[in-house]
């Protein structure tokens, strides 16, 4: 028998928009669905509808914000549980409550089978983020892109974003000092010194690029780090305003 993820443990990653129920609406899919053209066009356009998007350039960046998630859970697993979830494609689906506005599909899995770190942590860790990255966001970023012919470099800096906010923010308030270390070690591997080659058909990792120094800027009272790329997310209708990440409205007062 596999080991599964326990009660507590599946409680901690539900943060990251894990579900363990399915929801029967029709907005809810298989994420090996989406890799088929059409299928993914209708999705987007029907999602656009639903969240008030002008384009399906917009519905890209917006989703792949939210498929980011999935990295988030499965990075957490590796750092905080020391454990690695099983990500095939071709059981995970997103679920949406139907009419849902604010389009936060939820990540199901029918059997939350993990594998236990080994005594090669490190090995461990690259096969953790190849998994992830190289069979899934890169593969979603590509598929996404080559469909909507939205830039791969607003996708990769949507789902660096939320890499950032894990380990800088949600990691550094665990009340553990081993896991606080190890969260220190994955990341600092995770932006500095893993390959390309874990991350798809890449030269170069593509989360390093984005990895800038946090600066202050007007109207924040603590250090941001500003994107090199509008997410877009100001053109749906009734979101006026920019991200405060955003490099469009961000004017430096003093750098670190």
């Amino acid at each position: 028998m596999p080991d599964m993820l326990n009660k507590a443990e599946i409680e901690a990653l539900s943060q990251f928009r894990l579900t363990t129920e399915k929801n029967p609406s029709n907005q809810s899919i298989c994420l090996n669905e989406l890799f088929n053209d059409h299928i993914l066009l209708a999705y987007l356009k029907q999602a656009g509808t639903v969240i008030g998007s002008s384009n399906s350039k917009v519905t890209a960046s917006l989703f792949i914000k939210r498929y980011a998630f999935l990295a988030a859970i499965s990075l957490y697993a590796m750092t905080v549980l020391n454990k690695k979830i099983n990500l095939s494609c071709h059981t995970i689906s997103l679920q949406t409550e139907e009419g849902d506005r604010s389009w936060l599909p939820r990540f199901y899995f029918p059997q939350l089978c993990v594998e236990v770190a080994s005594t090669d942590r490190e090995r461990f860790r690259e096969e953790v983020i190849k998994d992830v990255f190289l069979n899934h966001i890169s593969a979603m970023i590509t598929q996404i892109s080559n469909v909507t012919q939205q830039s791969k470099r607003i996708l990769w800096e949507n789902v660096a974003i939320y890499l950032f906010w894990l380990y800088e923010k949600v990691l550094t308030k665990i009340n553990d000092n081993e896991i606080v270390k190890r969260a220190y070690e994955d990341y600092d591997y995770l932006i500095n010194e893993a390959p390309g080659s874990l991350f798809g058909d890449i030269r170069e990792n593509p989360l390093k690029k984005f990895y800038d120094n946090k600066k202050y800027v007007d109207g924040n009272k603590d250090e941001i780090r500003i994107r090199t790329t509008c997410c877009l997310y100001y053109r749906l209708e009734g979101s006026p305003k920019r991200c405060n990440t955003c490099p469009h409205n961000c004017r430096t007062e003093k750098s670190i």
